[in-house]
Protein backbone atom coordinates (compact mmCIF):
# COMPACT_ATOMS: atom_id res chain seq x y z
CA UNK A 1 0.00 0.00 0.00
CA UNK A 2 1.31 3.52 -0.95
CA UNK A 3 0.79 6.33 0.95
CA UNK A 4 2.88 9.17 -0.26
CA UNK A 5 3.47 11.73 2.33
CA UNK A 6 5.09 9.37 4.39
CA UNK A 7 4.73 10.17 8.56
CA UNK A 8 2.49 12.62 9.71
CA UNK A 9 3.10 11.93 13.58
CA UNK A 10 5.56 10.14 15.89
CA UNK A 11 5.91 10.22 19.45
CA UNK A 12 7.05 7.25 21.49
CA UNK A 13 5.89 8.45 25.06
CA UNK A 14 1.79 9.51 24.74
CA UNK A 15 -0.51 9.49 27.75
CA UNK A 16 -3.83 10.54 28.78
CA UNK A 17 -1.95 13.93 29.81
CA UNK A 18 -0.75 14.57 26.50
CA UNK A 19 -1.54 17.73 25.03
CA UNK A 20 -3.91 20.20 25.54
CA UNK A 21 -6.58 18.97 27.63
CA UNK A 22 -5.25 15.20 26.61
CA UNK A 23 -6.28 15.97 22.79
CA UNK A 24 -3.36 15.26 20.78
CA UNK A 25 -3.26 16.88 17.06
CA UNK A 26 -1.45 14.50 14.39
CA UNK A 27 -0.78 17.76 12.68
CA UNK A 28 -2.40 16.30 9.55
CA UNK A 29 -4.81 14.58 8.01
CA UNK A 30 -4.15 11.16 7.90
CA UNK A 31 -4.47 7.63 6.02
CA UNK A 32 -3.93 5.20 9.20
CA UNK A 33 -2.60 5.72 12.85
CA UNK A 34 -0.93 3.16 14.56
CA UNK A 35 -1.31 2.34 18.27
CA UNK A 36 1.44 0.34 20.80
CA UNK A 37 0.19 -0.20 24.43
CA UNK A 38 3.94 -0.54 26.40
CA UNK A 39 1.59 -1.35 29.45
CA UNK A 40 1.85 -4.95 30.46
CA UNK A 41 -1.55 -5.44 31.76
CA UNK A 42 -3.78 -2.57 31.30
CA UNK A 43 -5.57 -1.82 27.87
CA UNK A 44 -5.74 1.63 26.90
CA UNK A 45 -8.97 3.23 25.40
CA UNK A 46 -8.57 5.93 22.41
CA UNK A 47 -11.21 8.33 21.05
CA UNK A 48 -10.47 9.28 17.44
CA UNK A 49 -11.26 12.87 16.04
CA UNK A 50 -12.89 14.16 19.66
CA UNK A 51 -15.40 11.02 19.16
CA UNK A 52 -17.85 9.17 19.16
CA UNK A 53 -15.22 6.59 17.69
CA UNK A 54 -12.80 4.74 20.43
CA UNK A 55 -10.93 1.96 20.33
CA UNK A 56 -9.14 -0.36 22.25
CA UNK A 57 -5.53 -1.17 22.40
CA UNK A 58 -4.47 -4.19 24.24
CA UNK A 59 -1.62 -4.17 26.43
CA UNK A 60 1.66 -6.22 25.95
CA UNK A 61 0.46 -9.41 28.43
CA UNK A 62 -2.97 -9.75 26.07
CA UNK A 63 -1.27 -10.03 23.19
CA UNK A 64 -0.35 -6.84 21.82
CA UNK A 65 1.47 -4.94 19.19
CA UNK A 66 0.82 -2.34 17.03
CA UNK A 67 -2.78 -1.81 16.10
CA UNK A 68 -3.49 -0.01 12.62
CA UNK A 69 -6.54 2.19 12.35
CA UNK A 70 -7.03 3.04 8.45
CA UNK A 71 -8.85 6.68 8.01
CA UNK A 72 -8.09 10.47 7.84
CA UNK A 73 -7.44 11.15 11.64
CA UNK A 74 -6.49 14.87 12.89
CA UNK A 75 -6.44 14.17 16.58
CA UNK A 76 -7.05 11.59 18.90
CA UNK A 77 -7.07 11.48 22.93
CA UNK A 78 -5.87 8.48 25.13
CA UNK A 79 -8.42 7.80 27.73
CA UNK A 80 -6.97 5.13 30.17
CA UNK A 81 -4.61 6.69 32.82
CA UNK A 82 -1.71 5.26 33.75
CA UNK A 83 -0.89 3.69 30.10
CA UNK A 84 1.52 4.92 27.28
CA UNK A 85 1.55 5.09 23.96
CA UNK A 86 3.68 4.34 21.09
CA UNK A 87 1.99 6.41 17.98
CA UNK A 88 2.89 6.42 14.57
CA UNK A 89 0.61 8.24 11.56
CA UNK A 90 0.41 7.88 8.13
CA UNK A 91 -0.62 10.05 5.24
Amino acid sequence: MSYGAGIVFSNTAVTSTSGTSGVVSTNGHTKCIHFYNTHATTDATVKLNGGPHQVVIPAIASGGGYVEIEGDFTSFQVMTASVTLSVYAVA
